[in-house]
């Protein structure tokens, strides 16, 4: 991709841009140029790259003095006619409309002004002007004059001017094989943008991103700090403890002895609560060796906060405030304490089945066990009714199963809804078929009558346990899946009077059965929460039935934000890992230096994190959190700019004491 005049080249690791004045020395290297072009590396080759290892040449970059910038490009306008200004910015395409005429567009982060070049007699401007390579860094000056009439653009902040250049400087010729240009309508693959993420960061969707992260980390500190909160940075280098999530080991040179990266600030802030700080926050870096998705990265952000003396209501009312604040000043839009709803867990569980219900669409589940109670004995039938679902084919039907992995389960049923089965659909659904209660023409229409349910709907019907517990239910999953089905064909809409729909759920069961059957139960967030004091008596025989004090901040589907009450009491936290948890002596050891500090005088505490990411994302009404942080990792925790994670070598392995188990395997081998 050469100049439009083939009279620009690029040479020697980027750092030179010669423009010869001979024909046959431009032919030349242009030759050479173009062996590198073929590769689409901003490397040249190693024959130009070697012309210019005897001596240092950078004839097209000005070294001297340039004028200081006066504008930025997108703030000009027709107020400013007459105006000498000086911007700076990367150089677009220039259009060449003849000898007298020549059009550049000068893009910064604040946009985009037209520069125009109307001096016929001024022959090494227009050289200048016509030599610059797309992307290359220059200082203009020159006079701001008005479009004619007509001639606006509508689409640009300063699209009602263009400036008439009368000197330009170019500060850093960019090379022209360039792999992509941040403003081309057809942009690459995700893979080679985040390989030259300084090249994508110059769009404006992601500098907008960007800045309003900025934006919206300042909001947040300046709301804490006026609400009395104290920002206290906490150490990355942490050690191993049992929390639940895969941890980053860091090793030392001390033989056996490593560092883990935290996976949040939780027991830090307990034990600046002990030491007397009332209220703690910190926009910290965390760490989870885990698989990436959309929503997850291995190193993240969150707005982690900790108060002393507090209750749920007085944590809930702070995040509430601070979020108003968010939305205020990100999208100029008021949210007051009405936008946030509370709902308990269950209701949660049992009415959407999902933990972080989306409730912007109505949809809700029934349980109708009490009408078949025959058939289903202690379990729990969940019924959708789908107003309209009939409408789905199908093959649309049967690939959700597919996807949900339902197809072999007997005790999931759909049923399409017409004049033929409408009193009849129980008996064509799996775990209501052979119900003599639902064989009772008067139990079948009270269940029509309470469902709603009318022609062109779609039923579906499953058997579930009915104790709840984990993320979701397999009808929540149905839930989502069919709203979106839904929505594509227009026979859903969301909420639209609000956008954002924000809720509370609380009550948490406290323990969780660990599937992996290694232990009796897990801690359902962390083994911190505290328990209401109400259900403290049933730690010790019914762990099943004990509440947290937990509370997750949910919006539009998305947890955004999770805390709880602290557990303060050092023989409850001690009897929770040792007993409930069952943790073996060495891993609840490690959390001796908390224990301590409870044991120390710590007053009653609570907190939040809020996912800072996943924030961003829904502000940005972006689908990645990736397009919200500035150097994000892809598939695999890849760093695709500086090619991370890389090999150690041998030498470095030995400093720390490591050796690669494959190594080890081949010497055993041997």
């Amino acid at each position: 991709m050469t100049s439009r005049f083939g009279r620009v080249i690029l040479a020697a690791n980027g750092a030179l841009l010669l423009r010869n004045k001979t024909r046959s020395t431009a032919i030349h290297v242009t030759r050479a140029l173009a062996a590198c072009q073929s590769s689409r590396k901003i490397a040249t080759s190693s024959a130009v790259r070697e012309q210019y290892l005897h001596g240092y040449k950078d004839s097209e970059r000005y070294h001297g003095e340039y004028p200081s910038r006066t504008h930025y490009c997108g703030e000009l306008r027709a107020s400013n006619e007459g105006e000498k200004v000086v911007l700076c910015g990367w150089a677009q395409p220039s259009r060449d409309m003849s000898q007298e005429l020549i059009f550049l567009p000068l893009r910064d982060h604040s946009g985009v002004t037209q520069l125009v070049y109307r001096n016929s007699n001024d022959e090494l401007l227009r050289s200048q002007i016509q030599s610059l390579s797309a992307e290359s860094v220059v200082c203009v000056e020159g006079v701001v004059r008005k479009r004619p009439e007509g001639m606006a653009n509508k689409n640009q902040a300063a699209g009602a001017i263009e400036v008439e250049i009368s000197k330009i400087y170019c500060l850093n010729p960019a090379t022209p094989s360039l792999p992509f240009w941040p403003n081309q309508p057809q942009l690459p693959n995700e893979e080679v943008r985040l390989r030259y993420r300084y090249l994508d960061l110059r769009r404006q969707e992601l500098q907008h991103n960007i800045r309003l992260r900025s934006l919206t980390a300042n909001t947040v500190r300046n709301y804490l700090t006026e609400n009395g909160f104290t920002e206290i940075e906490t150490p990355t280098l942490f050690k191993s403890t049992p929390e639940g999530a895969r941890e980053f080991i860091v090793p030392t040179r001390k033989r056996g002895a490593f560092y883990a990266l935290p996976q949040s600030p939780q027991q830090h802030k307990q034990m600046l609560m002990a030491a007397g700080f009332d209220r703690y926050f910190q926009i910290a870096r965390c760490f989870r060796d885990e698989d990436l998705r959309a929503d997850r990265q291995p190193e993240f952000t969150q707005i982690d906060l900790e108060m002393s003396f507090v209750k749920i209501q007085d944590i809930q009312q702070i995040i509430e405030g601070m979020v108003a604040s968010i939305w205020d000043k990100a999208l100029g839009k008021r949210l007051t304490k009405e936008h946030f709803p509370h709902m308990t867990y269950n209701e949660a569980m049992s009415k959407y089945g999902s933990d972080k219900p989306d409730i912007r669409f109505d949809m809700k589940i029934n349980e109708i066990g009490s009408s078949v109670k025959d058939v289903v004995g202690d379990n729990s039938v969940d019924c959708m009714v789908v107003k309209k679902g009939s409408a789905l084919t199908g093959g649309e039907l049967k690939a959700m199963q597919k996807v949900l992995d339902l197809t072999e389960d007997k005790d999931f049923a759909f049923v399409k809804i017409n004049e033929n089965n409408i009193h009849s659909w129980p008996s064509k659904c799996g775990p209501l078929r052979h119900s003599q209660q639902m064989s009772q023409p008067q139990q079948h229409q009270q269940l029509n009558q309470s469902l709603d349910i009318e022609q062109g709907d779609l039923v579906l019907v499953h058997k579930r346990p009915s104790y709840l517990y984990g993320g979701n239910t397999t009808m929540g999953r149905v839930r989502l899946h069919i709203s979106e089905l839904m929505q594509k064909k227009g026979l859903l809409t969301l909420d639209q009077q609000e956008k954002y729909k924000f809720l509370w759920v609380e009550s948490f069961p406290l323990f969780t059965p660990d599937e992996q059957g290694i232990r009796t139960w897990q801690a359902t967030h962390h083994p911190f929460t505290a328990p209401y004091d109400q259900d403290i008596s049933l730690l010790a025989t019914h762990p099943e039935k004990v509440r947290g004090q937990h509370y997750d901040l949910v919006l539009n589907g998305m947890e955004i934000g999770g805390g709880s009450i602290r557990i303060h009491s050092p023989v409850m936290q001690t009897f929770i890992l040792e007993k409930v948890l069952q943790l073996e002596k060495y891993e609840y050891k490690r959390f001796d230096h908390l224990i301590d500090a409870l044991g120390g005088g710590c007053p009653p505490h609570g907190g939040i994190a809020l996912g800072f990411d996943r924030l961003m994302a829904i502000l940005c009404e972006s689908s990645s959190i990736r397009d919200v942080i500035a150097f994000p990792k892809a598939a695999g925790g890849k760093d695709f700019v500086v090619n991370s994670p890389s090999e150690v070598t041998a030498d470095q392995l030995n400093q720390y004491g490591l050796q690669l188990a494959a190594d080890v395997a081949e010497k055993k081998t041997d």
